[in-house]
């Protein structure tokens, strides 16, 4: 076996469209509202468990769930926050300029004989509109 077959991540940029500020905000829009939704129903399972634990013997069970589902709840509120503020940052962008998307894992094949650091260095790919524009290698 002479050829291995390596992780690399790709750095996924975007030229800055209408359409795409469009189409990802439509995307962030919709896991806002997943992420408000969860901490609704998180805030409401636990008033309902702080109202059904009355007669349960085990306190200690009863607050270890509650700590649970608060830590969850929060969470979620917090995704929702950054979520937010990815769609402000999303409507300021400006047409043509470019955006550091998302990182992809890839696969790199590496030989006896390959610059190791060459091969694993980041690779960028440019997108407009969903279309490959460019491919950077070793950036």
């Amino acid at each position: 076996m002479s050829v291995l077959h390596l992780k690399q991540n790709v750095i996924v940029k975007v030229i800055v469209t209408e359409k795409f500020k469009e189409d990802f905000k439509r995307e962030l829009s919709r896991q806002l509202e997943a992420a408000e939704g969860k901490a609704r129903e998180l805030k409401s399972s636990l008033a309902r468990l702080v109202i059904e634990s009355a007669g349960i013997q085990n306190p200690t069970y009863v607050e270890s769930l509650k700590a649970r589902i608060e830590e969850e709840r929060m969470l979620q509120e917090a995704i929702a926050s950054d979520l937010r503020e990815k769609i402000k940052e999303v409507e300021s962008l400006t047409p043509d300029s470019i955006y550091p998307y998302t990182v992809i894992e890839g696969l790199v094949d590496v030989d006896v004989g390959d610059n190791l650091f060459k091969k694993i260095a980041g690779v960028e790919v440019l997108i407009k509109d969903g279309v490959v524009i460019e491919i950077k290698e070793g950036t």
